[in-house]
């Protein structure tokens, strides 16, 4: 009898302890969330590539912020996957850029940043916003022997890779308006880039 007892006893404290690793496994996912968001907008205001969030009047924005273009999200996207493959989750944030705080109407690719598990430690790749331009225009050329003089793009997902939309000006393009649109994945590791054009229904 005391055995039955004894083994309940432990069985209820190893279910316990299963439960209680849990908690702290999301809790330190949620964790790990909010400090490299902070760590990484610190990092966009501190090296020039955004401002302070815009302001009604942009002259004083612009003189507040001389170097940025982008002022600072109210909120910023996050998701965990897995993406390259080694039972670590890994981590993506971005946010749309929206339009120019300058006082243009120009609109540019969302910000991104990619924090990757690598052995017992974690990495990040910041530099993707513009390797995704890149490769989006490099792949339209190659696709249909037309030079794009500029692209933008907007995440949708993230999963095996990348997903997104982009939107692409061409020569004969005007400025206002982009005369491509499709849509992308986009593999960090590999670096290979596929494009797919929007079909307007």
């Amino acid at each position: 009898m005391k055995s039955i007892f004894f083994i309940s006893v432990l069985l209820a404290f190893c279910i316990s302890c299963q439960q209680s690793a849990v908690k702290n496994e999301k809790r330190d996912a949620g964790q790990f969330i909010i400090h490299e968001t902070e760590k990484w907008k610190k990092e966009l205001l501190l090296n020039g590539e955004i401002g302070t969030p815009c302001e009604a009047d942009y002259m004083k924005w612009n003189a507040k912020n001389p170097e940025s273009y982008y002022g600072q999200p109210s909120e910023i996207s996050s998701r965990i996957f897995d993406i390259n493959g080694d039972g670590k989750d890994d981590l993506m944030l971005f946010f749309q850029a929206g339009e120019s705080c300058t006082g243009g109407h120009e609109e540019g690719s969302d910000f991104v940043a990619l924090i990757y598990s690598n052995g017992a430690e974690y990495l990040s790749n910041k530099n993707l916003r513009a390797k995704i331009e890149n490769k989006i225009m490099e792949a339209f050329k190659i696709q249909t022997d037309t030079f794009a003089r500029r692209a933008i793009f907007s995440i949708t997902d993230f999963k095996q890779q990348i997903l997104g939309t982009f939107q692409l000006w061409r020569d004969e393009d005007p400025d206002c308006c982009a005369g491509y649109e499709g849509m992308f994945t986009y593999n960090p590791f590999t670096w290979k880039i596929e494009l797919k054009k929007h079909v307007k229904q």
